[in-house]
């Protein structure tokens, strides 16, 4: 996800020309691009390896830039000194944050914190929302584009299969044993529904918690070659294997591809800091899309632009995440009820499809990013 926005946020500064984007840290977004891009982040990996040299030769782990620097953020922000494993530790002239987090826990020491930037710009107006309710002032929001070249409608081949989709790294907060419980009671009446996953980890300790809902048992087991079990999961936990299928790790920029196979896109996620990348991607590309109406999600929830799980029950705190207050629980009926309307009724999803499309077309990076230089200038 950060790597995605550093990426595209670094494009539309470029375009923009009021400042060159640097990259302080490596980004292994830079290694996967599709083939335009090359001579960008090829001038991004230069500039990126001069402020290596530089890195190198800092002294107490600390740079001071001559230049505005805009500081990614997440849960750490609520914890005593702020605590980035990045190192050195970069001060601009200016400093900025972009912050994402899940962990609804603001106290004394974000407090501390927040005094280290001019602006804090939430990822979600529900980010930024609990930041001006915990009483800080220096709070904006910023809420990401998408890559409106990349993602846009295709024709979906004629196929005899109804495509489910489901995708986010596997873990408690990002639902996919919803999905699974869910889709396991859809596929006893619709036996053409295929549920296709990109689901892949990173941080497989993560997804440890998907247990926790009680709704699958197990985690996925890993392969020798860093990939995950996924469709043996899937069978132990009631999904035939003819109605599975995952893709695996997939580059971003072959996503409008698998797109365009789908026929829906489920995410009832416990909770997003920012506006979920991969839903906003799938929005953009017409597919009708079952969302959770809570938190970072609500951003993108506008009149028939979706299918929204409007049941959400309370989450208690769940370890990593002591404040879950404003997450919610998507019931499992509903989400089935909502895939059997899509089902049949195709002609009303990908009316709601189109208008995802269109809410979409001002979600540009050119624009967004544009936002906050304007912001960073004044």
């Amino acid at each position: 996800g950060w790597g995605i926005a550093g990426l595209n946020m670094a494009g539309a500064m470029e375009r923009d020309g009021r400042f060159k984007p640097v990259p302080l840290f490596p980004s292994a977004q830079l290694e996967s691009v599709r083939e335009e891009l090359h001579d960008f982040t090829a001038k991004l990996h230069r500039r990126e390896e001069e402020v290596s040299k530089l890195t190198g030769e800092a002294e107490g782990g600390r740079l001071i830039c001559d230049f505005p620097v805009v500081h990614s953020l997440g849960n750490s922000f609520h914890k005593r000194g702020l605590p980035r494993p990045d190192r050195p530790e970069f001060h601009g002239s200016r400093n900025f944050s972009i912050i994402f987090f899940e962990d609804n826990s603001p106290n004394e020491f974000t407090t501390e914190n927040a005094g280290q930037f001019e602006i804090i710009f939430g990822g979600s107006s529900w980010n930024s929302r609990v930041l001006k309710e915990h009483g800080l002032g220096n709070i904006d929001t910023f809420l990401q584009g998408v890559d409106l070249g990349l993602f846009s409608p295709r024709r979906k081949p004629d196929t005899e299969k109804f495509i489910v989709f489901s995708g986010g790294k596997l873990e408690y907060r990002k639902g996919q044993d919803i999905v699974v419980a869910a889709f396991r009671e859809f596929a006893k009446t619709h036996p053409d529904a295929i549920l296709a996953t990109t689901w892949h980890n990173q941080w497989e300790e993560s997804m440890a918690g998907i247990v926790d809902g009680g709704m699958v048992e197990g985690v996925p087991a890993k392969n020798r070659d860093g990939t995950f079990e996924f469709p043996e999961w899937a069978r132990v936990n009631g999904i035939s294997p003819e109605n599975f299928h995952d893709y695996g790790l997939v580059a971003n920029h072959l996503m409008p591809k698998l797109f365009s196979q789908v026929d829906v896109a489920v995410f009832p996620n416990r909770c997003e800091g920012g506006t979920n990348l991969v839903a906003m991607e799938a929005m953009a590309s017409g597919i009708p899309c079952i969302l959770s109406a809570n938190t970072g999600h609500l951003d993108l929830i506008d009149e028939g632009n979706c299918f929204p799980l409007m049941q959400q029950g309370a989450i208690m705190p769940k370890p990593g995440y002591s404040g879950t207050k404003d997450w919610g629980e998507s019931d499992v009926a509903e989400v089935v009820e909502q895939l059997e309307r899509i089902y049949t009724d195709r002609t009303k999803a990908r009316r709601r499809g189109e208008q995802a499309t269109k809410f979409m077309q001002d979600w540009s990076w050119e624009k967004r990013t544009g936002y906050l230089l304007d912001r960073i200038v004044q």
